[in-house]
């Protein structure tokens, strides 16, 4: 049986994995710049934080609340203390407008 740098070669392979990482992060790029209909992405970030210790981390929790508050004033004016808690909750908004 033949490996598949044996079949391929060395330099095909290196090449196939090079492009596949390029069109990964090409596609990543595209989708964080057209896509601003969801809740900030530190919300996910900080959902699992417990304790948090240091005025950088408290600062940047204290920010990420403050999107997350802004986001769900201009996305769910109906609830937005209900949005932003529960955003704070899961990370995301896959509960919000939920009874």
């Amino acid at each position: 049986m033949q490996t598949i740098t044996e079949r391929f070669g060395r330099k095909r392979l290196t090449i196939f994995f090079v492009c596949c990482f390029l069109i990964r992060g090409v596609i990543g790029v595209v989708k964080s710049v057209t896509s601003d209909d969801g809740p900030p992405s530190c919300a996910m970030q900080y959902r699992d934080v417990r304790d948090a210790r240091g005025a950088n981390l408290m600062n940047k929790m204290v920010e990420c609340d403050d999107a997350i508050d802004k986001w769900c004033a201009k996305s769910h004016p109906e609830d937005p203390d209900g949005c932003s808690n529960n955003v704070l909750i899961d990370g995301d908004a896959r509960n919000v407008g939920k009874d």
